[in-house]
C-alpha cells in the first residue's frame, strides 16, 4: 500500500448522477472552480495531526458507505443497489477498511450503522445491514455525510495520517436536508476530503456534481457494481469484482 501525502487527495466516492457513459469515471470539470472558490491551500485546514488513543502508523485505505435506501428506491432499485453493493463488500481487497451509514424507512436520520473495520466479521457485519434496508422516507445526504466525514476524518488521524480514505454515498436523489446538506459539503471541503460520485437512475443533474471530484453513472446493479470497483482503481491491491 502506498504511503499518501496531505497533499493526495482524500477520497470521498457517492452514489450519485453521472455522465454520458454509465459506470465510466469523468474527473468533473467543476473541481477546479470548486477549489478555487474554497480559497487558497494556505486558508483551507486539512486533517490536523493529532494522535487519538491507540493510534499507530498504519497504509491501509478506508472506505465508508453512505446507503440510500428512500422512498423513491423503492422495488427494483434498491434490490439491484444492495445486490451491488453486497458483491463490492465482498469482493473488496481484505486489507480495505469499510464502515457504513444508512437512511431507509427504519433509520430516517442517516445514522452510522457499522463503525470502519476489517476482517470477515466486519464483512459480514456490513451484508447483513445492507440487507436488512427497508426502501422509505427522505434523502437525509447532510446528515449522512457528515457522519462519514467525520469517521473518515478520525481514522485517518488514528492511521497517523497515512493510507488514504473515501466516501461511498449511495444515492438517486436530491438531499431533503439542504442547509445541513451544504455544510456538510463545506465541512468536506474544508478538511481536503474531495467527493467522488455515483448516480443511479438519475441521469447526471443532481447537486452533488459541482462538488465531485469524479463523477460515475449507473442504470443497472452491474454498471453500479462498475462504478464502486472504479473508486478503488488507483489502490495498489485493486481487484475487478464479478455479480
Amino acid at each position: 500500500m502506498k504511503n499518501i501525502s496531505l497533499s493526495t487527495s482524500l477520497l470521498f466516492l457517492a452514489l450519485v448522477g453521472c455522465e454520458e457513459r454509465p459506470g465510466i469515471t469523468e474527473y468533473s470539470r467543476e473541481t477546479a472552480a470548486v477549489s478555487e472558490a474554497a480559497g487558497p491551500a494556505s486558508d483551507r485546514e486539512p486533517i490536523r495531526n493529532a494522535s487519538p488513543d491507540g493510534s499507530m502508523m498504519d497504509t491501509s485505505s478506508n472506505a465508508y458507505i453512505v446507503f440510500d435506501g428512500s422512498g423513491s428506491m423503492a422495488g427494483e432499485p434498491i434490490a439491484q443497489a444492495k445486490r451491488a453493493a453486497t458483491a463490492f463488500i465482498a469482493g473488496a481487497p481484505d486489507d480495505l477498511n469499510i464502515g457504513l451509514a444508512v437512511f431507509d424507512g427504519k433509520r430516517m436520520d442517516g445514522r452510522e450503522i457499522v463503525p470502519i473495520g476489517r476482517g470477515p466479521e466486519q464483512r459480514e457485519k456490513l451484508k447483513a445491514e445492507i440487507a436488512a434496508v427497508e426502501a422509505g422516507g427522505g434523502t437525509p445526504l447532510g446528515a449522512a455525510i457528515r457522519i462519514g466525514t467525520d469517521a473518515l476524518i478520525k481514522q485517518f488521524q488514528k492511521q497517523l495520517r497515512y493510507g488514504d480514505i473515501r466516501l461511498i454515498v449511495v444515492t438517486d436523489g436530491a438531499a431533503s436536508d439542504g442547509r445541513d446538506f451544504m455544510d456538510s459539503i463545506d465541512f468536506a471541503k474544508k478538511y481536503h476530503v474531495p467527493i467522488y460520485t455515483i448516480g443511479f437512475r438519475i441521469g447526471g443533474s443532481h447537486p452533488l456534481r459541482q462538488y465531485s471530484e469524479a463523477y460515475f453513472t449507473a442504470d443497472d446493479e452491474k454498471q453500479l457494481l462498475q462504478a464502486m470497483e472504479e473508486t478503488l482503481a488507483e489502490l495498489d491491491d485493486s481487484t475487478v469484482i464479478d455479480l
